[in-house]
């Protein structure tokens, strides 16, 4: 049982206790009192790891994990949580999974979510508690795009409450949000036109950036931004183009190897680095001198392999999810080192481990298909974050990110 719901029922009961036996109070007493409240976080600590599976969020801070609980049952998130991130101002939310209850509280019949400040609350726009999207915006303001079934648009939480962004209702299906380098935000929608169309918000109004005219209008868009702040799209037919001076063209001029982009980057030297989605042989490329590259190296064929996500550490050394294999392999010295090597894949189902590095500079990863959260130690070992406390122990798939080290207006 959730730890939190364990002390609310216990203090419900010892409530129902001292209200006598089948006589209900006339004033209803809170689930919690004000002291437990008090004791519940606020939001995320800085810099803290903080992960989300199954029924439980947590994060790990000064060497325990703290749990963010409901204050209430009525107020807990009855189903499952799928994701967590944090603003830049230490907010806490999470999504859960849909259900077909929806009346029920806490149910809805699609993803739903939540924001957490001593206590979970629903994010719910004029009685639509259905999300497909969400962000925060560098101000740590929360963006949200409800279904788009009942209320189209963009919807920006405000003290006065929610306000919809001029002109986003207009956009059509809205397929991803992102935030440019200077701030700015920029969506990707296809309109009632058809074509796949990067907008960005800029003077209190929607701009296209790209045109049906594009050759990859048709496809799906990926967006990304180049070191100097140029806007990228990696495309699911036409590789990976670059916004240069209010044109998009193809880096030096050629076409990218890798036409369904999975993701792309630049390396800390400023090479852009390109992979096909985890399904493909597209394998792992990179544009330099003026032509594209497979980037080889000695030991597993990596580069050539199918890819689920790779990344640089803050040493600038890139670092790859094979995901035929399920490893973590690092590319030093020309050849691929395994780091990860506790789960293989045994079936075509096997899932790759995720990985990030914490504020710190370690390795951390979900561990695939073996589950929980483990940290890479500068000895060399990898070890399960918060040991046998671990909330996440065994639990495959499970979603995690880093607080900021410092937060917006601390």
């Amino acid at each position: 049982m959730h730890p939190g719901l364990r002390a609310t029922l216990a203090t419900l009961a010892v409530s129902a206790a001292l209200a006598g036996c089948g006589t209900a109070p006339a004033t209803p007493a809170p689930p919690h009192s004000t002291s437990q409240n008090d004791q519940l976080p606020e939001g995320a600590s800085p810099g803290a790891l903080v992960a989300c599976g199954s029924t439980e969020v947590a994060e790990y801070a000064g060497g325990k994990w703290v749990y963010f609980t409901a204050s209430s049952i009525l107020s807990a998130p009855s189903t499952l949580f799928e994701s967590v991130d944090v603003s830049p101002t230490g907010e806490v939310a999470a999504v859960t999974s849909g259900s077909p209850d929806a009346s029920t509280p806490g149910m809805s019949s699609a993803n739903m979510l939540w924001t957490y400040h001593k206590g979970w609350h629903l994010v719910s726009i004029r009685n639509d508690t259905d999300v497909q999207l969400h962000t925060f915006g560098p101000d740590g303001t929360l963006y949200v795009v409800p279904d788009d079934g009942t209320l189209p648009g963009i919807w920006k939480q405000t003290q006065g409450g929610w306000q919809q962004l001029p002109g986003s209702a207009q956009l059509g299906y809205i397929a991803s949000l992102a935030w440019s380098p200077k701030g700015v935000l920029t969506v990707v929608s296809v309109p009632e036109n058809g074509a796949t169309t990067v907008w960005q918000f800029e003077g209190g109004r929607f701009v296209a950036v790209t045109s049906a005219h594009e050759p990859f209008a048709a496809d799906s868009l990926t967006v990304g931004f180049a070191p100097n702040g140029d806007l990228a799209v990696g495309t699911s037919a036409h590789g990976v183009w670059i916004d240069e001076g209010g044109r998009f063209v193809q880096p030096g001029g050629v076409p990218c190897p890798v036409t369904d982009v999975g993701q792309f980057g630049w390396s800390p030297q400023g090479v852009l680095t390109v992979s096909g989605r985890a399904g493909s042989q597209n394998g792992l490329w990179q544009f330099s001198g003026g032509r594209w590259q497979q980037v080889q190296g000695a030991g597993p064929n990596i580069g050539a392999d199918k890819i689920y996500q790779f990344g640089w550490s803050p040493r600038g050394v890139l670092t790859v999810s094979d995901a035929s294999r399920c490893q973590i392999f690092e590319l030093i010295g020309g050849r691929w080192t395994p780091v990860w090597t506790k789960t293989h894949a045994t079936d075509r189902n096997a899932t790759p481990p995720k990985f990030a590095w914490s504020p710190q500079g370690a390795l951390v990863t979900n561990g695939g298909d073996l589950g929980g959260l483990w940290e890479l130690t500068s000895g060399g070992d990898w070890v399960p974050i918060g040991g046998k406390s671990s909330p996440f122990a065994g639990q495959v798939g499970v979603s995690f990110t880093f607080a900021p080290t410092r937060f917006v207006g601390a």
